[in-house]
């Protein structure tokens, strides 16, 4: 690929008429867009091969050889996740079956077809190979993305519960035991991993081995829900490098990607769907997440939505060196069906949500969609109305598009600079979270450790247990929101790195699991008591006990841990019966620090923050500041939001805006590299602005007068 920045739409060219081809790629071609997606659902499937082994792609040809035309290339997905009537017709068993031998319903979600179906992955495989040669004849062939938002069905289509939509056919049950066998490898090794005090099987033949049809919180084996949320989590991922694989054999020029997301409301990590996007990025070229923070009300909600889920994404492509793209933006008003919207998306959010993206190393934008259809009386906002006139999205866009066609390239060669704080996040904690019901409280606690750090003014990374494992991490503070589950060799990698001059911040209830959902003889689990500095944990109920510290009173929240402390380690904080509350100690060339109460989730309810001060302290202790500072205006909960992309000869320094007033900004950006130049170049001026600035003890001080309501800006500094 080239360092050319791709910017542009979904589009349902076999849905759309054909006579309004022109005037909707003329109007992406003006708004300065290159790419266009098509193929995710609505039919596409359907529509090309109507029959078994009968394509029809005639009309497909026809917009491709168009959308050339205009300089527009095309991303086409596999199609696997809306197959066609005729398979179900053909095999009925093709859809997943639940706990409770009910199958999917036709005619609800997409991903409604098992993909450990043989007659399923032998349609798809022949469909891949025809799109294939089909897209071989296009020089504007972009490349490929894999199925759509992968996983079970995007919503549940009968209230399910947690067990609704899982696969329990034959097929699944099989590749399950498969999967049990390759893990534990012996009957005796699988009975005592399964082991639960009330039911304890002990397994004579792998053909005994069955999913779970209860929760852990039934008082069902803990491993085996383990078990069976790792396996749909292999599963999907390895769908998906199927998919990648067959693409990669008879396409090898063009890149794969999957698009993904995280934090729904029903499915806050993926245990649901069963989604790990961590594997997911391993299997494809570049992995993708879907932006949507007007739906489900989240902007009101979770001031901090935007940058965390962007920061998550941009987490998880970094990890395999792959690129962050966005396969779907928010384009306008959305949700509600016909009662909505559940936000009405302005341009100026659309403005907001690009310069985010960008901010946060997003190489492909792609709103969603460029025009809504007529079928579907669900508010999905588009650039154009419903009939296909420009709204004034569409200028909001077209600004964005004029802007990346001339800075594109040297965006798409920035990169953000490694963050200094991460918070670390493991899907086995999810899964045995949503096992025992508490999957909302591990929501809240990563919120909430997130903003804690975020409202600081910390760029912040998230960090899988397989990245803490690899060591040499770049971090200078790791915390860890509701960690209950820590696998030993995760513990251990955690010691390293404060033993290496790290800080690691735990919680109360940390690391009381080990990797199989089995309690700690003690907790926190070895090394993390030494490293935290701890004699003794006790699980306490936190009654109406406060907090001081430093002489002035916080709130603890939820529980608290009675915690007895080895010599030389610190008491920072005591609650009111005198009981250590946040403990210090020095370990190797770091510390760790335990507060002994929900911190972290706390921060989003109780103010003043205890997780806030602490850091504070901390922080100060090592000298850990942010790269850049707000001077002015003081605004509370990060209502201006700046971010850094890095090259060598220059920085961007993007910022969004939510505040309502026009202000005077000032910005100072810690950095010892001599700047020649510093000019804002969003919104477009000409002139290019510049601006006033200085720069003294390793510090770049920015002045930018009268910053509008609402304004996003892109700042360029040049070094010498």
């Amino acid at each position: 690929m080239s360092n050319r920045f791709y910017y542009g739409v979904s589009y349902s060219p076999l849905v759309f008429p054909e006579a309004d081809w022109h005037r909707d790629l003329a109007g992406m071609q003006g708004a300065g867009m290159n790419l266009l997606r098509l193929g995710d659902v609505h039919g596409s499937w359907d529509l090309i091969e109507p029959e078994p082994g009968v394509y029809k792609l005639e009309k497909l040809d026809r917009f491709y050889r168009l959308a050339a035309e205009y300089g527009i290339e095309i991303l086409i997905s596999t199609g696997a996740s809306g197959p066609p009537l005729w398979l179900a017709q053909k095999y009925p068993d093709v859809t997943p079956l639940n706990s409770r031998g009910e199958r999917y319903p036709l005619g609800a979600s997409y991903h409604w077809a098992c993909i450990a179906h043989p007659a399923y992955r032998e349609a798809l495989s022949r469909y891949i190979a025809r799109l294939i040669s089909f897209t071989a004849e296009h020089h504007n062939h972009f490349g490929w993305q894999i199925s759509n938002e992968i996983g079970f069905p995007f919503l549940p289509a009968r209230g399910e519960d947690h067990l609704g939509l899982y696969c329990y056919c034959p097929n699944c049950r099989e590749r399950f035991q498969e999967w049990v066998k390759h893990k534990y490898t012996d009957l005796e090794a699988l009975t005592e991993a399964w082991a639960w005090g009330t039911s304890y099987y002990v397994y004579q033949d792998w053909s005994q081995v069955f999913p779970p049809e209860s929760m852990p919180s039934a008082w069902a084996s803990v491993t085996r829900w383990l078990d069976w949320r790792l396996f749909w989590q292999a599963a999907f991922t390895n769908f998906a490098r199927w998919q990648h694989l067959m693409l990669k054999k008879g396409d090898p020029g063009h890149p794969t990607s999957v698009n993904t997301f995280n934090f729904k409301g029903y499915d806050r990590f993926g245990v649901f769907t069963g989604l790990d996007q961590w594997q997911l990025a391993q299997a494809v070229d570049h992995i993708g997440y879907d932006l949507y923070p007007g739906s489900g009300n989240k902007l009101a909600t979770r001031p901090e939505h935007i940058s965390m889920f962007l920061d998550h994404g941009r987490s998880v492509a970094q990890t395999g060196g792959r690129d962050f793209w966005l396969h779907e933006v928010e384009s306008g008003p959305i949700g509600g069906w016909v009662m909505g919207p559940e936000h009405r998306t302005t341009a100026e959010d659309l403005q907001t949500y690009c310069v985010e993206a960008l901010g946060h190393d997003a190489k492909l934008m792609l709103f969603m969609p460029w025009r809504e259809w007529h079928y579907q009386p669900l508010r999905w906002g588009a650039l154009v109305d419903l009939d296909g006139e420009p709204t004034p999205r569409l200028a909001s866009a077209a600004d964005m598009g004029a802007f990346l066609k001339q800075y594109g390239e040297e965006i798409t060669t920035a990169h953000v600079p490694a963050a200094r704080v991460a918070l670390l996040e493991s899907k086995k904690n999810a899964i045995f979270f949503r096992g025992v019901d508490q999957e909302e409280a591990l929501f809240a606690a990563q919120r909430g450790a997130y903003r804690a750090a975020w409202e600081l003014g910390f760029a912040v990374d998230f960090v899988s247990p397989a990245q803490i494992n690899q060591g040499h991490l770049p971090y200078r503070e790791i915390l860890l929101p509701m960690m209950g589950l820590v696998e030993r060799d995760t513990a251990q990698s955690l010691a390293n790195f404060v033993r290496e001059g790290g800080v690691l911040v735990g919680f109360a209830r940390c690391a009381t699991l080990d990797e199989r959902g089995w309690s700690y003889s003690h907790a926190p689990g070895d090394p993390l008591a030494q490293v935290f500095g701890l004699a003794s944990v006790e699980p306490d109920l936190l009654v109406s006990d406060q907090i001081v510290f430093e002489g002035k009173p916080y709130q603890g929240h939820w529980n608290r841990d009675l915690v007895t402390v080895n010599p030389g380690t610190e008491i920072l904080a005591k609650f009111t019966d005198g009981r250590p509350a946040v403990t210090l100690k020095r370990y190797g060339d770091g510390y760790g620090v335990y507060i002994a109460t929900q911190a972290d989730a706390g921060h989003l309810v109780h103010s003043p923050s205890l997780l806030q001060t602490v850091l504070k302290v901390v922080n100060a202790r090592i000298a850990l500041e942010p790269r850049v500072q707000i001077i002015e205006p003081q605004v509370p909960n990060r209502v201006i939001d700046p971010h850094l992309l890095d090259a060598p000869q220059h920085t961007f320094l993007l910022i969004t805006n939510g505040s309502d007033e026009t202000h005077n900004l000032h910005l100072v950006l810690n950095d010892d590299r001599r700047a020649e130049r510093v000019t804002l170049i969003y919104p477009a001026a000409e002139p290019q602005q510049p601006l006033e600035w200085s720069q003294a003890d390793g510090q770049l001080s920015i002045i930018v007068l009268s910053h509008l309501p609402k304004e996003v800006m892109i700042i360029k500094i040049d070094w010498k």
